[in-house]
């Protein structure tokens, strides 16, 4: 059996390369990371508000990242800051129409990689991958 650290090393660098590759397919390349998690997470509860403090929860960020990430965005041209409906002294985040058209190109983005990357792969050796993975990172948190 391969010494399992290179085949995951392998393994990330590989699959990093080939999400580029279609980000760059799908006029998302830079919507790839925190930008476009932040999109998504945006785009599926638009329905809330939604403040800065959310985004730092949902992935797991520092508030200065989490403020970098929001003045990057907003710079974009992805997201608005504007006053709370329920309290005008918070400022919540929401997509611009540039922001929801690049949320449904996220979301085709990920379902065309999704297809791609587990075409061939059986129900059950996904399952096991899963819960190998989840005992790697419940080994790594202790």
């Amino acid at each position: 059996m391969k010494e399992p650290f290179g085949l995951f090393r392998n393994f990330i660098n590989i699959m990093e390369a080939a999400v580029q590759e279609m980000a760059k397919e799908h006029g998302i390349e830079h919507l790839a990371g925190s930008q476009g998690r932040t999109v998504i997470y945006l785009f599926k509860n638009r329905d809330k508000e939604i403040f800065i403090k959310d985004i730092e929860e949902k992935l797991q960020i520092s508030k200065s990242v989490a403020s970098n990430l929001i003045k990057r965005m907003a710079k974009n041209g992805f997201i608005s800051i504007v006053p709370s409906r329920k309290d005008k002294r918070c400022k919540q985040i929401v997509l611009t129409s540039l922001g929801l058209e690049k949320a449904e190109d996220i979301i085709t983005f990920h379902q065309n990689i999704h297809e791609q990357l587990l075409k061939g792969i059986d129900k059950a050796d996904l399952e096991t991958a899963h819960k190998v993975f989840e005992q790697i990172k419940k080994n790594l948190e202790k």
